[in-house]
């Protein structure tokens, strides 16, 4: 099988085409219609799982055990699909593919993403997921690692311990209590985020909605961005010691809620209409420009002459008016730039806010 992710900052689409190989398990015992289905198969405790369907609940939970356990009332079928390519089928499984299937598609493998049904699955700590849906909500809570998309849904993630990359068209965003590199945007809904930490030195966390506020509280992780097109972008909570915070906004504000001892540079670009209001005794550094130094010819041996002067041409025809060049057209958003440090600047905050006001404010 070969797995496709991608993940947009404005606009989301996520998609992973899904095809199999080996099945886990044969066609005996098949359930009867409406009959509720769970399968099992022992799998590796760092193993990848994918899950797509069309339309369904998506509930996944991490537990203790090597094993991968799949339930589900509305499918007539679940298969699962060794896609590891191993020679030794005896060893547990580290990638699998579970196929939900409706009774269309029991015969035609292919038409995996196409089921109608709500799906709950159990699979190692250790684990990481990719699940999809088209038209439904996803839960995922105690994995490492969290891929998820969903065109008109909401999406909850919780104690995820390495990564996590999330993206609704038409739905919310929810991560709590995890740590390690964070992708989340959201199209039409909201994201918020609570207690999230970095698992090494180079993690990142980037957020982007289109229209749809950014709730950002107590997010430890040295390099954040957030950026939002028609929305309120908040962020509460300490500043990690030496990290970048970055803020693009275009028509709403940026509200950061600090503690008091916080220390921080501001390197802000604001609208000629709008203000910086900080609870925060702020000192201003005025930016100077670079000097140019003078270019200076090379000495020469033997100096040149100067060319000898051109005579007029002589003026016929009719006389050329002058151009006149009028105003230039002002951009639709006139900036100002504001440089300045609190404390002894220890974190670097960069904000661009085309239509909204900046707050920092003291908690």
């Amino acid at each position: 099988m070969t797995k496709k992710w991608l993940i947009a900052s404005a606009v989301v689409g996520l998609l992973f085409s899904l095809a199999g190989s080996t099945p886990a398990n044969d066609d005996k015992n098949l359930p009867q219609p409406g009959e509720k289905i769970e399968r099992s198969l022992p799998v590796d405790a760092q193993a990848t799982v994918t899950l797509c369907v069309a339309s369904g609940t998506l509930k996944v939970r991490g537990w203790d055990k090597t094993e991968l356990r799949v339930r589900s009332l509305g499918a007539e079928q679940v298969d699962f699909r060794r896609i590891d390519k191993t020679k030794d089928t005896a060893k547990p499984a580290n990638r699998v593919d579970v196929m939900i299937l409706n009774k269309s598609g029991i015969t035609n493998a292919k038409l995996d993403c196409q089921a109608f049904a709500d799906v709950e699955m159990e699979v190692p700590a250790g684990a990481t997921v990719q699940v999809q849906t088209r038209d439904g909500d996803i839960t995922i809570t105690g994995v490492a690692g969290a891929y998820a998309g969903s065109q008109n849904g909401d999406i909850a993630i919780d104690r995820a311990t390495k990564l996590v990359e999330a993206g609704s068209v038409g739905g919310s965003i929810f991560l709590k209590d995890s740590s390690g590199r964070v992708n989340l945007s959201s199209a039409g809904g909201s994201v918020e985020v609570m207690n999230v930490r970095p698992a090494s030195s180079d993690d990142t966390f980037e957020v982007g909605t289109v229209s749809g506020d950014i709730q950002l509280a107590r997010v430890s992780v040295p390099k954040l961005t957030a950026k939002t097109v028609n929305g309120t972008v908040t962020m509460t909570g300490p500043l990690a010691k030496s990290g970048w915070y970055g803020f693009t906004n275009m028509t709403g504000d940026v509200v950061l809620e600090l503690p008091s001892d916080a220390s921080f540079q501001l390197q802000a670009k604001v609208s000629e209409k709008h203000d910086i209001v900080s609870d925060f005794k702020l000192t201003y550094i005025e930016e100077r420009p670079q000097p140019v130094m003078p270019r200076v010819p090379a000495p020469s041996a033997t100096p040149k002459p100067p060319p000898p002067a051109k005579k007029p041409a002589a003026k016929s025809g009719p006389v050329i008016a002058p151009i006149v060049v009028g105003q230039a057209t002002p951009a639709p958003y006139v900036l100002r730039r504001v440089n300045a440090i609190c404390g002894s600047g220890d974190a670097i905050i960069s904000v661009a806010s085309f239509g909204g006001t900046v707050r920092i404010k003291k908690i």
